[in-house]
């Protein structure tokens, strides 16, 4: 006893009692956690798909890759920067004498015209088409690689 308090005491009976209600109690709390679970999961099937599921282009979607200017080789030409990201290409362009690796980057990546290339640079237009075709013959041959990795002569 506690300040005059008398604790109360179950009879074995009323325990049976007390033990039943909290095990059902139990019972109810587990099937409707089971149940949130399910229609957890019955939600989230309608709402997510599998990455493996998707086609390539929803997976392209899906991210995006870094550029840093570091990993571009740049060229400047008649005053326009040409930025060229596949390191082989650089390579290859940098082989190339000034005046035949200008004519193809203002012909390939600035979309000029044999014209446009000869006023720009102060050429013949026969002269631009020849240098421009031999510049595309000596970029295919420096890019050229045999089957075991070495350069072709």
């Amino acid at each position: 006893m506690r300040g005059g308090e008398r604790l109360l005491e179950l009879t074995p009976s009323q325990k049976k009692t007390v033990r039943h209600q909290f095990d059902s109690f139990c019972r109810k709390v587990l099937r409707e956690e089971a149940r949130d679970y399910e229609r957890h999961i019955a939600w989230r099937s309608n709402h997510e798909v599998s990455l493996s599921e998707l086609s390539e282009e929803q997976e392209r979607q899906m991210y995006v890759l870094d550029e840093y200017p570091s990993e571009q080789t740049h060229f400047h030409v008649q005053g326009y920067d040409v930025a060229i990201e596949n390191e082989d290409l650089a390579n290859a362009l940098t082989v190339l004498p000034d005046d035949k690796r200008d004519i193809v980057l203002l012909a390939y990546f600035l979309d000029m015209t044999d014209q446009e290339i000869a006023d720009k640079l102060d050429m013949v237009r026969r002269t631009v088409q020849y240098k421009r075709a031999q510049s595309l013959k000596e970029l295919k041959k420096e890019m050229e690689v045999t089957e075991d990795g070495a350069q072709s002569e």
